[in-house]
């Protein structure tokens, strides 16, 4: 049964919260979740002192197809927080789920999808890159990664010759939520290198983060990164995938792709929740995250 919302204005959008197995996607029935507007002036969702605002009078429980569905005002921030689980399940790391309705929204369905895992399942290895304004740190869809494996003989990241190491998969693009995800990871080191940027945005000058390495001692095999973006200004230089030179590093350098942003922190004290970035620049953290499952750490500047 679905929770019921304030009567929205004209301009509004609606909005299908879809729970699924993290695996095969098929949905989950069961799961209870509670949705909150951003409203307090706070980064991420407050539900104590100086709460945002909990919409509806009830939680929203997935029915059969594993959806909940609401129609809200757009040009605002929305958290879903997941507060039961569907039956042999395990609890997410982090419960909230973070989507933005934009103007121009209205006449589609906006699906947001929150995965759940099997309690008894021993996961394969998981990266993911979660793309951030540089100034305002709100996530952005659009930016594409590549991901590579370190198999080769040489130090740091090689993407030609007869040293090169592995590119794994297809190309990832972020989504409204700005995640990116690289799963069934076997252990191993791996690069994550950005490709191409949301419009209006710069390319990093090193477009390569790594290496981050899950082994036996990542926890839940499980590692995130937060990277960030900075506008460009009028006559600045886009560098795009367009140009002739983008994504190709000195492959003659040994400490190519090993950019000075910290080693990877998996389950460090100081880690932060949503809506914080931690002090650690750049440092990916973990477990990972995904929104409803995983925090985030550090911040790497463009």
């Amino acid at each position: 049964m679905n929770t019921k919302t304030p009567v929205p204005p004209d301009e509004s959008a609606r909005v299908v919260l879809r729970k699924v197995d993290k695996d095969t996607g098929e949905p989950l029935p069961g799961a209870r979740f509670e949705l909150w507007r951003e409203s307090n002036g706070t980064a991420g969702l407050q539900t104590g002192t100086n709460p945002d605002t909990l919409l509806g009078d009830g939680a929203c429980v997935t029915d059969a197809r594993g959806t909940c569905t609401v129609e809200l005002p757009v040009g605002q921030r929305y958290y879903w927080r997941e507060v039961g689980l569907p039956t042999g399940y395990e609890r997410p790391r982090d419960p909230i789920t973070a989507f933005d309705l934009e103007l121009g929204e209205t006449e589609e369905y906006v699906i947001v999808t929150v995965p759940n895992r099997k309690a008894d399942e021993d996961p394969n290895g998981v990266i993911k890159v979660l793309k951030k304004d540089a100034k305002t740190k709100r996530p952005l869809r659009g930016a594409e990664f590549e991901l590579w494996r370190e198999t080769g003989r040489e130090p740091g990241l090689q993407r030609s010759g007869a040293n090169a190491d592995e590119r794994v998969g297809d190309e990832c693009t972020t989504g409204r939520d700005g995640v990116c995800a690289f799963d069934d990871l076997p252990d191993g080191s791996y690069y994550v290198v950005e490709v191409d940027v949301p419009d209006g945005y710069v390319l990093p000058r090193d477009p390569v983060t790594g290496p981050l390495t899950l082994d036996g001692r990542t926890p839940g095999h499980r590692i995130a990164v937060t990277l960030l973006n900075k506008r460009a200004h009028d006559g600045q230089t886009c560098h795009c995938k367009d140009e002739p030179d983008h994504g190709k590093p000195d492959h003659g350098k040994p400490d190519h792709g090993k950019p000075d942003h910290g080693r990877p922190d998996h389950d460090g004290p100081g880690h932060d929740g949503p809506g914080h970035d931690g002090p650690g620049q750049g440092r990916p953290e973990g477990p990972g995250w995904n929104p409803g499952e995983w925090p985030l750490g550090g911040d790497r500047k463009a």
